[in-house]
C-alpha cells in the first residue's frame, strides 16, 4: 500500500461505496478501485435531496423572460459533447456528496469518482499553499529576491532591481512582471523540455522565453512562466523533484489520495484516466498532452482530492486545521488586486467571500470554489474543451440548491428589434490587440456570432439604459454595439473590436 494512504485510514470511514447510476438510483460501486487507495462516490446521510436538486436543476447562465426549463447534467453533457463530468460538493466544511457521469472517452469505459482528470491551473493554488507551509517551516521567505533560491537558472536582466526584485510573493500573485501567458502542453509523441529549457525558451519548448517585462508589483498579469520560475526555485532550494515536494508538503498531509504531479502520468494510472476531448468531440491525440510546467498546469486529480484541499483551507480559515495555520489562510487573502489573491478570484456578497479558481488544458476544463465563512464549496472536472458552460451551470445549480448568494446566473428580458436594425450590426469585427476576428451574421431574424474555433452563439437583444445596444447569449456572453455603418464597434469580453466589412 502506498505509504501516504496508511496515514488516512481514519478518513476511509466517511467515504461510502455508493454512486448514482443514470437513473439516479444508488448502487454499489463495482470499480476495481473501490479500496482505500482510491475515492469512491459518496452521499452523506442527509444529502440525497440536495444532490437530486443539483443534478436535475441545470439552467443556462442567462434565463430569458422567466422561461425556466431546467434540464439535468447528463442532458447538458450530451449537448456540450462532454464525455465525463465529475463533481464534489462541500457543505458546512464537510464533503456532502460526490458523483461522476459518463465515460473516460466516447464509447469507452465508465468513469467513476476514482477517475483522474487534468486540472490545469488548479495546480497553481495547490503550489501556493504548499509554498506557504514551506515558508512557515522557515525554509523560504516570500519577500526575498528569488535569485536567493535559484542555483540552476538565473532570471535575465529586465525591469527588476535589487530594491524591487522578483519574489515568491509576486510570482504567486501574478504581479512579478514576468512574461504573460499560459502553456499549450506537449503531445505524448513529443519530447518535453526541462524547467530550465522552458524558462530559457530553448528547444524543445513551445513557449516563449521568460523575461521580466514589467516592473515587479506594478500590475496584475497572469503568468504561467512566473510559476515555473517559482517551481525551479523550490526545487533548487529543497533539492528535490517538484512532485516529491508537493507530495511531502501538501498531497500527503491533506489525504489527497490520487492527486498526481508526475510527468508523464505513470502507466498504471492510464486505465482509469479520462481522455481529453476537443471542441468537435474528437479525442486529443494520445488521450492528453503532457505539461512539464507542473506548478502552473501539471496537476492530475479527482474531484474529491480537490474537495479535501478546499475543506482544509476552510479549517485553516477557522483555526481548526493541523495542516494550514490561520495565518497561512489570512495571508492568502491579504492585499487583493482587482479581486484576485494568489490566483484565486474573490467573489464577495456582504461578509461572505468565495475564493474561486478555474483551469483548462487541451481537452479538459475544471473549476472550484469555496465560501470561507460557511465552509460550502464545489469542484467540477471534465474531459472536454466544451465543458466550461456546463461547469458554470453546475455551480449555479449548486448555488440554488444550497442558497448561496453568488453564482445564481442572470434573469433578463428580451427586447424586440426590427430586422433592419439587426442587419445593420452584421459584419466582420477585428480586435487588433488580441488578434481576434469575429463574424456577426444575421439569420432568421437572429444575430449569431461565429468564433474562429467553430462555435456559433445566437444572441438575444436586451433592454438597457445605455448608448450601447446590448446582446447576450444564454451562456452569459455579453456583446455591446456602438456606432453606425463602417464606424461600428463591438465590445466583447472587455475588449473592443472594429468593423472591417459589412455583411449583406
Amino acid at each position: 500500500m502506498n505509504k501516504r494512504i496508511q496515514l488516512i485510514t481514519v478518513l476511509a470511514s466517511v467515504i461510502s461505496s455508493t454512486t448514482a447510476n443514470a437513473s439516479g438510483v444508488l448502487e454499489i460501486e463495482n470499480s476495481q478501485h473501490a479500496n482505500l487507495n482510491y475515492w469512491n462516490c459518496y452521499v452523506a446521510s442527509d444529502a440525497q435531496e440536495r444532490k437530486n436538486k443539483v443534478e436535475n436543476g441545470i439552467l443556462p447562465q442567462v434565463v430569458f423572460d422567466g422561461d425556466i426549463k431546467p434540464t439535468n447534467i447528463e442532458m447538458d453533457m450530451a449537448i456540450s459533447k462532454t464525455p465525463a463530468f465529475s463533481v464534489a460538493v462541500i457543505h458546512n466544511g464537510k464533503l456532502d456528496w460526490s458523483a461522476t457521469w459518463g465515460r473516460l472517452k466516447r464509447s469507452g469505459p465508465q468513469a467513476s469518482c476514482s477517475s483522474l482528470f487534468q486540472a490545469g491551473s488548479l495546480a497553481k493554488p495547490l503550489t501556493v499553499l504548499a509554498a506557504m507551509r514551506i515558508k512557515t517551516a522557515g525554509d523560504i521567505d516570500f519577500d526575498r529576491d528569488i535569485e536567493t533560491y535559484l542555483s540552476s537558472y538565473q532570471l535575465p536582466v529586465g525591469r527588476q532591481t535589487s530594491e524591487n526584485p522578483v519574489t515568491f510573493r509576486n510570482l504567486f500573485s501574478h504581479t512579478s512582471g514576468v512574461t504573460r501567458g499560459g502553456y499549450a502542453g506537449y503531445t505524448k509523441k513529443e519530447p518535453f523540455p526541462s524547467d530550465q529549457q522552458i524558462v530559457l525558451g530553448e528547444a524543445p519548448t513551445n513557449s516563449p522565453k521568460v523575461e521580466v517585462t514589467n516592473t515587479p508589483g506594478a500590475a496584475l498579469a497572469y503568468s504561467g512562466g512566473g510559476y515555473t520560475v517559482a517551481e525551479i526555485a523550490l526545487q533548487d532550494k529543497l533539492r528535490k523533484p517538484f512532485e516529491t515536494i508537493m507530495n511531502e508538503w501538501l498531497i500527503t498531509p491533506l489525504a489527497m489520495k490520487q492527486a498526481e504531479f508526475t510527468v508523464s502520468l505513470p502507466d498504471d494510472r492510464h486505465s482509469y484516466t479520462a481522455s481529453g476531448h476537443q471542441v468537435d468531440g474528437t479525442i486529443v491525440p494520445g488521450g492528453w498532452n503532457n505539461y512539464p510546467e507542473q506548478a502552473a498546469a501539471g496537476l492530475w486529480a479527482t474531484a474529491t482530492d480537490l474537495a479535501m484541499f478546499l475543506i482544509e483551507i476552510s479549517k485553516g480559515y477557522h483555526g481548526e486545521s493541523n495542516v494550514f495555520t490561520k495565518s497561512n489562510i489570512r495571508e492568502l487573502l491579504d492585499n487583493p488586486i482587482q479581486n484576485h489573491v494568489y490566483g484565486f478570484r474573490q467573489i464577495a456578497n456582504g461578509d461572505q467571500v468565495f475564493i474561486t479558481h478555474y483551469g483548462g488544458t487541451v481537452g479538459y476544463r475544471a473549476g472550484m470554489t469555496l465560501n470561507l465563512q460557511t465552509g460550502d464549496g464545489a469542484v467540477f472536472l471534465s474531459n472536454s474543451d466544451n465543458a466550461s458552460n456546463l461547469g458554470e451551470a453546475f455551480l449555479s445549480s449548486v448555488s440554488r440548491a444550497y442558497n448561496w448568494p453568488v453564482f445564481q446566473g442572470e434573469k433578463v428580458k428580451r427586447k424586440a428589434y426590427s430586422s433592419e436594425e439587426l442587419k445593420s450590426l452584421a459584419g466582420t469585427y477585428v480586435f487588433p490587440e488580441q488578434g481576434w476576428e469575429v463574424s456577426v451574421a444575421y439569420e432568421h431574424n437572429i444575430l449569431k456570432f461565429d468564433f474562429p474555433a467553430g462555435n456559433r452563439l445566437p444572441l438575444v437583444m436586451i433592454p438597457i439604459e445605455s448608448k450601447y445596444r446590448e446582446f447576450v447569449h444564454e451562456t452569459g456572453v455579453h456583446a455591446y454595439f456602438d456606432g453606425v455603418g463602417p464606424d461600428m464597434k463591438i465590445k466583447l469580453f472587455g475588449q473592443t473590436g472594429l468593423r472591417q466589412s459589412i455583411k449583406k
